[in-house]
């Protein structure tokens, strides 16, 4: 097992300000004029495991190891990152987080959709593919030629749908026991749908979420402001159950939907815990390095994906971070 709360590696200078790159290997005179390879990204004190570990392969051809894309969608800058982290990557098991991204067909409308697999499902990886792929479809055809948002209703039909889908596809073709689908399939979901153009200065956006997979806008000023629920936040008393697909309250209301208009600088984000843990409420170390490497749209995608998996003593967990920026927007 991975103790990432061990020693300090001895390797990085305290002194390096949050955010910045392990130091460079030294480069060999006849090697100077190369490309260097780009650096593992840091955060305060990486720990021992961070750069200690050497990654197993897992069955690439089911969950490789990491999944990027970068680019224009519509008349936004999307980027999105999904990583194994450290403890899985130690013993060469599958990344358990997915997502998904794409535009509802009259392309008026954003869907992003992050799943987190329950780390102790054997099969959670499976049900947050299907998650991310089936949702981000159906919610955008959903939204095709709507002027406004979905209703509660609207909402909780689609979460029954996936969860209509991990429950056939764990019993049809993962020939599970009907009681057993449910803690070998259990995933997070949440869904961000974004109108792709802003009026009279303000972007109406919604989310919903099932789970603890959180969604987060960057404000101009770089303050965070969450749009789900921050972590723990309030609780006296920490738990490690998780909300998690396939099972789903019977009441609809109890499904969380938030709805709010949001400035065209604002940065979005959708992320599994395994960089919400690490962010908490924003106002700390990792906070203040992401804001200030998400405030203006990324470099590349590559970039992007090297900040999602930033070395941070104490988390191991699988990365994933969906970031949704207006090039319109011009920061102060």
């Amino acid at each position: 097992m991975i103790h990432p709360d061990g020693e300090t590696s001895v390797d990085v200078d305290d002194h390096v300000p949050p955010g910045a790159p392990l130091p460079a290997r030294p480069v060999s005179p006849a090697g100077a004029d190369q490309p260097q390879p780009i650096q593992p990204w840091r955060i305060g004190d990486p720990g021992r495991a961070f750069t200690e570990v050497q990654p197993r392969f897992g069955d690439t051809l089911d969950t490789p190891d990491t999944v990027l894309d970068g680019g224009q969608l519509g008349p936004l800058a999307v980027y999105a990152a999904s990583a194994r982290g450290l403890a899985h990557r130690q013993v060469g098991t599958p990344r358990q987080d997915a997502y998904g991204v794409g535009l509802s067909e009259d392309g008026r409308w954003l869907v992003v959709t992050v799943a987190d697999g329950v780390s102790a499902g054997q099969y959670s990886h499976r049900a947050a593919q299907l998650v991310a792929r089936h949702a981000t479809r159906q919610v955008g055809q959903l939204m095709s030629g709507r002027e406004a948002l979905l209703s509660q209703a609207d909402w909780y039909a689609v979460f029954q749908h996936l969860s209509q889908l991990i429950l056939a596809t764990g019993r049809q073709k993962l020939k599970l026991l009907p009681q057993r689908v449910a803690e070998a399939m259990a995933t997070t979901a949440t869904i961000l749908v974004c109108a792709t153009d802003a009026k009279d200065g303000l972007r109406p956006i919604q989310v919903a979420w099932f789970g603890d997979s959180p969604a987060w806008l960057i404000e101009p000023n770089r303050n965070w402001r969450c749009l789900t629920d921050i972590k723990g936040f309030g609780q006296e008393i920490s738990s490690s159950a998780v909300a998690a697909l396939p099972k789903l309250p019977e009441d609809p209301t109890k499904l969380s939907v938030r709805e709010q208009m949001v400035p065209p600088q604002a940065v979005l984000l959708v992320m599994s815990d395994g960089v919400g843990d690490p962010l908490g409420d924003g106002s700390g170390q990792v906070g203040e390095a992401l804001a200030r490497a998400w405030s203006g749209e990324p470099e590349s995608a590559l970039d992007f994906a090297v900040q999602v998996g930033f070395g941070r003593k104490g988390f191991d967990d699988d990365r994933t971070v969906v970031g949704v920026w207006d090039p319109q927007g011009s920061w102060p």
